[in-house]
């Protein structure tokens, strides 16, 4: 579908740029088969914030209504980062991982294939 626009340009700062988050950022995170919401979750953390820290206390109790979050172990999963096979430093902070605005990660559970191993 064509869109047109009035005047000669349509140039304008984003609302959900960085510099809006006062030093924290805005990314996004998949837990590969085990999809309550239909798209990755969003998360606004500090940069400072260690990856392990983040599992620990944003993601997992996001998903504590999910069974299989009881036997997540974050020290098996396997990353991605933009959609390409990565290995992260849970010890390291967001920004040392290289995760910045508007990141997209996925991670997927060994052993773990959702609720009744359906994907889900």
């Amino acid at each position: 579908m064509t869109v047109k626009h009035l005047g000669d340009s349509y140039e304008f700062e984003s609302e959900n740029r960085e510099a809006r988050y006062g030093g924290d950022i805005n990314f996004y995170i998949q837990w590969e088969q085990h999809l309550m919401f239909a798209c990755p979750s969003a998360y606004r953390a500090p940069v400072d914030l260690k990856l392990r820290d983040f599992m620990e206390q944003m993601f997992k109790p996001d998903y504590a209504q999910h069974p299989d979050t009881a036997k997540l172990d974050i020290e098996t999963l396997e990353w991605q980062f933009d959609q390409q096979p990565w290995q992260p430093d849970l010890d390291k902070s967001l920004k040392e991982n290289g995760i910045g605005h508007m990141a997209y990660l996925q991670v997927r559970s060994p052993g773990l294939e959702g609720m009744h191993g359906v994907g889900n």
